[in-house]
């Protein structure tokens, strides 16, 4: 977090407002089929389409913002060669949703304390409400405001019992104003696990072994906070730490009932990562079997279970859950396992080749609820087969919504785009089919394909340009 003194010289007798503010509030999954946008989110450069466990961007350490997508990133549409590549999210999004840690809400605060709950009072008449706590400690550089044993008198009133700890943090703004957040219930123990953890901006590495110690800690504030560092981590970074945790704990917080089912998906995770064949059997057992009810953390268990299995696995998945998506809708399990499916591509060991992947997701593209996502993952993949498919499929009965009409032009547009960088390089052999279909998809919907290209070309330079900053 900041230092006071060097940031804020002269900071004597600030004056004191207050603001509401969460912590550890979950991204909401259940938004329509648009993308969640935020002021730190690349802009997908295929579009408004739903994406596999995308969530919105989570802000992280030092004020700096958590990109949450995969993104195309491209150049410019017509005229020039675009090189594409893929920009893989930040975070284990099949781990979990993403919250807003301790480590998050210090390290972009300017003050940090921890405090005793000492009174508050109600408005009343021309007095505003007010809360008062007691000092205990101060993270660093917030003491020479927050002097321990002191007083802070916030505005608003916020209730408690009598020598509850708080922690406070703070913002100093212009006219070194201190502009309070909402106080947050916590331990003693938990504050001394937030000011000793590593610093946000050190390697994952070590501060995922840091957290690995804290997992399933009777202190349920810090066992939450702790998991959540493991859902905000990469993936990649995951993998690589796994070894320091072992398999042998993870296997007994799957397996003991004290373990709240929403942390068993992050667990999953980690037993693919550092798991033997027995973990891989019984993994089996489970994605196999037929359940009426909503399984959480399914897509974290697939994934776990594909990074033990690789190609074998696959085929599993696809006959269990692709190959009768009807029987799988009723508890979204279709698309638990079409995210971890897709989430193989680009996290993990990389055991499936992509073009296995590839398979095991173009029969999806007719499905009502998940096509709009097949088709987008596979242009985000350069999969090209399903050029003229598609293009007979525009408008017809289940291909007539203007979302995915607006879906099919931009995977040909995208196709079009698909082509060397250098002047003498031969075109790839879908490179002509897809400008013939792109004219074509002009003629018959002008207005929503040129909006479809534009948009394209917009949002891929906007990609480009976040990726230099």
């Amino acid at each position: 977090m900041k230092r006071v003194g060097q940031e804020h010289p002269g900071l004597l007798k600030p004056q004191v407002h207050a603001r509401p503010a969460t912590i550890w509030q979950p991204i909401r999954e259940d938004l329509p089929m648009s993308v969640h946008r935020t002021a730190s989110t690349i802009p997908h450069a295929l579009g408004d389409v739903p994406q596999a466990g995308h969530h919105a961007a989570v802000s992280h350490g030092r004020k700096c913002g958590r990109i949450n997508l995969f993104s195309l990133v491209g150049l410019t549409l017509a005229g020039f060669a675009v090189v594409w590549t893929v920009v893989p999210g930040v975070g284990c999004e099949i781990c979990g949703q993403p919250t807003l840690t301790l480590a998050d809400r210090i390290g972009q605060s300017d003050l940090a304390v921890l405090a005793r709950w000492v009174s508050a009072r109600a408005e009343k008449g021309n007095q505003g409400a007010v809360s008062v706590f007691e000092v205990v400690d101060a993270a660093e550089g917030s003491s020479e405001v927050a002097e321990v044993g002191k007083t802070l008198t916030l505005p608003g009133f916020h209730g408690g019992e009598k020598g509850a700890f708080r922690l406070l943090t703070a913002d100093i703004e212009e006219g070194n104003r201190i502009r309070w957040n909402e106080p947050l219930e916590i331990t003693e123990a938990c504050w001394k696990y937030a000011v000793e953890a590593p610093d946000p901006d050190t390697e994952w590495h070590e501060r995922l072994v840091y957290y690995f110690q804290f997992l399933e800690n009777p202190d349920v504030l810090i066992a939450n906070d702790a998991h959540a560092e493991i859902v905000n981590a990469p993936t990649d970074d995951i993998a690589r730490a796994a070894t320091e945790l072992g398999p042998d704990r993870i296997r007994r917080w799957l397996q003991s009932p004290r373990t709240p089912a929403v942390r068993k998906g992050a667990y999953w995770v980690l037993l693919g990562f550092c798991g033997d064949d027995g973990d891989a059997d019984r993994l089996e057992a489970d994605v196999q079997a037929e359940s009426k009810t909503l399984r959480l953390g399914l897509q974290g268990q697939i994934f776990g279970y594909l990074q033990l299995t690789g190609e074998r696995g696959l085929s599993l998945v696809v006959d269990r859950y692709f190959a009768r998506p009807s029987d799988a809708d009723a508890t979204n399990e279709l698309g638990d396992a079409l995210k971890a499916v897709i989430w193989c591509h680009s996290n993990g060991n990389r055991r499936i080749p992509e073009t296995s992947l590839q398979a095991a997701l173009r029969p999806l593209y007719t499905h009502p609820a998940h096509g709009e996502l097949v088709i987008t993952t596979l242009a985000r993949w350069k999969d090209w087969s399903m050029l003229d498919e598609l293009v007979q499929k525009y408008g017809q009965p289940g291909f007539e919504a203007a979302s995915t009409r607006r879906c099919i032009a931009r995977y040909v547009a995208a196709a079009t785009l698909d082509r060397p960088t250098e002047k003498k390089a031969p075109a790839p052999p879908h490179l002509a089919e897809a400008e013939k279909s792109l004219a074509q998809l002009k003629q018959r919907d002008p207005q929503l394909v040129d909006g479809a290209i534009k948009a394209l070309q917009r949002e891929a330079e906007e990609a480009a340009a976040a990726t230099t900053d």
